[in-house]
């Protein structure tokens, strides 16, 4: 019976420390700007992302941006919202 706990313990433990170190914030990419809270999804640019977001000045196939959405699928941009940041807030 102990075994089983055991065995659980030994897989429980690393992932929740994994996760806890993974998914700090980052010190050296504080120019994020707000956060999922806030309303803002980040990501990089992708080929079919320019045909909505082209316009845009600085926009370019890999830049991280952060946007809000129009609607309810990831593609809704909200135009007036999307902003150029740091490479790492997409990470």
């Amino acid at each position: 019976m102990m075994s089983i706990y055991k065995k659980f313990l030994i897989v429980i433990i690393p992932i929740v420390l994994f996760t806890f170190f993974t998914c700090q914030d980052n010190p050296e990419c504080s120019s994020c700007g707000g956060g999922l809270l806030d309303g803002y999804l980040f990501k990089k640019v992708t080929q079919e992302d320019l045909v909505d977001i082209g316009s845009i000045d600085g926009v370019n196939i890999g830049i991280c941006i952060r946007y809000q959405l129009t609607g309810l699928t990831e593609d809704d941009f909200d135009l007036d919202t999307i902003e150029i940041v740091d490479d790492c807030c997409c990470d």
